[in-house]
Order: C-alpha cells, then sequence, then structure tokens
C-alpha cells in the first residue's frame, strides 16, 4: 500500500510539473514594455527596486522619483521605472535607509536593459544588488522568475508542494532563473536547503503573456519567507 502511494503521488507530482512546465531557458521576460505608448528614448534602461528587509525601506534614486517600501509582499516590489541616458558608463546613483542603516550605491546600466535592485542588510550598513534581467516573451505562456534574495542561502529551488520536483533550482544568492509556464494553479513551497523552507504558497491567477517573479527571502535574519508579484512596467510619460 505505501509504495502504490508512493507512486501515485509521483506520478502526480510529475503530471502537475510538465502541465506547469512550457518551456525552460534562462532570463525574464519584460515584453509588455513593447506595448507602452509613448516609448522612452533608446538611451534607457528599466529598473525596479526590492526591499528585502525586515523594516521599511527608503529609496532616493537620482535618476526616479523617491519611493518608500514597505514589508507587506504587495509593498516590496516596485514596478519597472525608465532611468534615461544610461549610455558611456554612466554612474546612476541611488541613496537607501532603513532605521538607523544607510547605504548608497552607483550603478551602471546597459541601454534596453531590465534591472532587479535587491537591497539588502549588510551588518549595519544597506547593499544593493543588481540582477540584470533577460528580456525574453512569449505571448502564449506565462513567464515565471525565482529570485534567491538571501545571502546565506547557497542553492535556493521553488518546488511544486508537498513533495513535487523543482520548478526551478539551484538559485545561488542575489540571482535569479526563469522559465516559461503554462498559466495554471499550483502549489510553491521555495527551499533553501533540508528542513529549511519557506511557508507554501498558492501560484494562481497567471495569465498568458504575464510576467510574475516568486522571491525567497530571510528578512527578520531568521525565518524565511516567500511570495510571488506580477511584473510590471510604470508608464513612461516624456
Amino acid at each position: 500500500m505505501a509504495a502504490r502511494s508512493l507512486r501515485r503521488n509521483l506520478g502526480a507530482a510529475t503530471a502537475a510539473l510538465a502541465l506547469l512546465t512550457a518551456s525552460a531557458g534562462p532570463g525574464h521576460a519584460q515584453g509588455q514594455a513593447a506595448v507602452y505608448d509613448p516609448q522612452p528614448p533608446p538611451d534607457s534602461a528599466y529598473v525596479r527596486f526590492v526591499n528585502a528587509l525586515g523594516e521599511d525601506l527608503q529609496l532616493r534614486p537620482a535618476f526616479l522619483p523617491a519611493q518608500r517600501l514597505g514589508t507587506k509582499p504587495e509593498e516590496r516590489v516596485t514596478s519597472f521605472g525608465v532611468a534615461q541616458r544610461v549610455t558611456g558608463g554612466r554612474e546612476m546613483v541611488v541613496e537607501a535607509s532603513a532605521g538607523s542603516r544607510t547605504g548608497r550605491a552607483a550603478l551602471k546600466f546597459e541601454p534596453g536593459s531590465f534591472n532587479t535592485i535587491i537591497v539588502q542588510a549588510q551588518g549595519n550598513s544597506l547593499v544593493m544588488k543588481p540582477v540584470v534581467d533577460q528580456a525574453d516573451f512569449n505571448r502564449a505562456r506565462s513567464r515565471l522568475s525565482f529570485y534567491n534574495a538571501t545571502p546565506d542561502c547557497a542553492s535556493a529551488s521553488a518546488v511544486l508542494a508537498p513533495n513535487g520536483p523543482a520548478v526551478l533550482e539551484q538559485v545561488a544568492p542575489g540571482t535569479a532563473k526563469a522559465r516559461s509556464v503554462n498559466p495554471v494553479t499550483a502549489d510553491i513551497r521555495a527551499d533553501c536547503a533540508p528542513g529549511q523552507s519557506a511557508p507554501t504558497f498558492k501560484l494562481s491567477g497567471l495569465e498568458a503573456g504575464g510576467m510574475y517573479s516568486i522571491w525567497l527571502m530571510r528578512p527578520d535574519g531568521r525565518n524565511l519567507i516567500s511570495f510571488i508579484s506580477r511584473d510590471t512596467t510604470a508608464r513612461w510619460r516624456g
């Protein structure tokens, strides 16, 4: 009976993964930016910020309006904004503060690129970890990215819960992996290591052509959290 039960569980997990997965590959889809009108100048890049801290974050980018990021899942990730005149290795300065911690970074972006800046604590300071997202858009599928925003998690995975195979795996700290998936509903668990997992959450509401990000972080330095957000691009108004 136990063997039959195990075979049924494995079979169900494999079927769910087959349904979820459409095609695998690196990168992060941001094709919806192409539909916005007007278009930003060709020397522009797209930038968003992520609060991986246990407290509210204040950001003062020199190239975008000041922003405040909270600690609820829906408050942690900004839309992609347009940074202009990024050519020639120009440094784009960002100042950040959260409680008594402060940080400053001079970032460089390639024209036309999409960039995710993860803000994390390092001792008494704040550090900003840039991740370059590859533009790879599929109108018939959903794009699902998995970001490891946990510095002490050497290899993170997003798996089908409760005991299913990995949807995205071996994601190093401060990096991301992505793949195209069918827009279905599934329970997802983000793992850091055996016995170190964030609470399971439901993957639902995906739409064909939509872009979504799964986040794994440890804001309080102890407990892992994971959640999903839809990727959006703020309209450029010229």
